[in-house]
């Protein structure tokens, strides 16, 4: 449903009970001598996780005081990140449910006091979110391997249709990054990227991943079993509201509004179903291309013979190879992005036959449009 979100409290909804849990001290923030604020106008004391506490499976969030310049003089800011699954389960392939809620704000609380940073319950629960991921994990358990999935996906082109900058792939193609400033999309392959971490969290796309190293260990699922995991980010209050706007939602982007399985899933089917319209494209038949050329001219009337076989050559070509090494191709020899550009307005506007739905594609959208909570308890060997 949500893994890790941002919640900021102001100064007046918290108590430090102990500074030099901080590094720096954050006494330095509200007691002479201060700390300079530098050219950035603030400064910055943090309490991050640590790494003997995650390897015996305690999670803590991570803790952020800023001292910032506004006007009238000083804001404070406390900046708590967590997964709520690995606050709850010491691991984030278990999901929560929506009434989880009232456990996840005590157990925050709790861990909270442990950190020596006082807040009242309702004070968490309306705390403004600043940023917010939501994810699926996808069990696959019929033979189908995520890197069959994640190798359809790396076909496509969502870059231009989502307004996201790049796309990235890493750890041999286990994992697929779509980046934009505000937002992200990261589709990967849980497991593995778990197994990354054993090697180096920074080879992973998990933080603190050491909680949840051992998870596997005994062999206790049973096999064959994969998971897939989608995740949206939105990385900005910006984003946020105006992603609210879209589903025509007038709530303020607070904890407990965001903390909702209806809106978990409408985010990831909201970016899903585009990522499943490149893919009909991508599983359209075209092994007779004789057949696709006929229908091409059948399904758009009077259109220009040149432009069916332009259509047809770079239909066929991202059918093999994606969209991404089908540019690849065309920028080996010609280094003028305008008929690549041409080329895919007129794709766009041609209407081309219904592409065959790759099996564990729709078994995925299945698995979204049900959005029932992953539990491994319910996969034991």
């Amino acid at each position: 449903m949500i893994d890790t979100i941002v919640l900021t409290i102001p100064k007046s909804k918290y108590i430090i009970l102990d500074h030099n849990k901080f590094s720096p001290s954050t006494k330095g923030l509200f007691e002479p001598p201060y700390y300079p604020l530098g050219s950035r106008s603030n400064f910055k004391c943090v309490q991050n996780p640590i790494k003997k506490e995650l390897a015996r499976g305690i999670y803590k969030p991570r803790l952020t005081i800023t001292k910032r310049v506004r006007r009238g003089g000083y804001v404070y800011p406390l900046r708590i990140e967590f997964s709520i699954p690995k606050l709850i389960f010491s691991n984030n392939f278990d999901e929560l449910h929506e009434s989880d809620f009232n456990l996840v704000i005590d157990t925050l609380k709790e861990r909270l006091k442990q950190m020596d940073i006082l807040i009242k319950k309702v004070d968490l629960v309306n705390a403004n979110v600043s940023s917010i991921h939501y994810s699926k994990n996808i069990a696959l358990t019929d033979y189908t391997s995520c890197s069959m999935v994640l190798n359809e996906l790396a076909k496509i082109n969502l870059t231009k249709r989502l307004d996201l900058d790049k796309t990235s792939f890493r750890n041999e193609g286990q994992v697929i990054h779509y980046h934009s400033n505000s937002y992200e999309i990261a589709i990967y392959d849980k497991i593995k990227d778990l197994e990354q971490s054993r090697v180096s969290e920074k080879r992973s796309i998990e933080n603190n991943n050491q909680i949840q190293l051992s998870l596997f260990d005994d062999n206790f699922i049973a096999k064959p079993f994969e998971v897939i995991r989608i995740e949206v980010r939105l990385n900005s209050r910006v984003k946020i509201k105006s992603l609210l706007k879209s589903f025509k939602l007038a709530i303020e982007p607070t904890f407990i509004n965001l903390y909702s399985v209806i809106l978990s899933k409408n985010v990831i089917m909201y970016f899903w179903k585009e990522i499943e319209k490149d893919l009909d494209f991508i599983s359209i038949d075209t092994s007779k291309p004789s057949e696709l050329f006929k229908s091409i001219i059948i399904n758009n009337p009077g259109i220009r013979i040149s432009k069916v076989l332009k259509i047809l050559s770079i239909v066929s070509l991202a059918k093999e190879i994606g969209f991404r090494n089908t540019r690849n191709l065309f920028n080996t020899n010609y280094k003028n992005n305008k008929f690549w550009y041409n080329l895919i307005k007129d794709l766009k506007e041609v209407k081309l036959p219904e592409g065959k739905g790759y099996n564990p594609i729709v078994e995925i959208t299945e698995f979204i449009k049900a959005f029932k909570p992953l539990k491994l308890e319910e996969y034991k060997a």
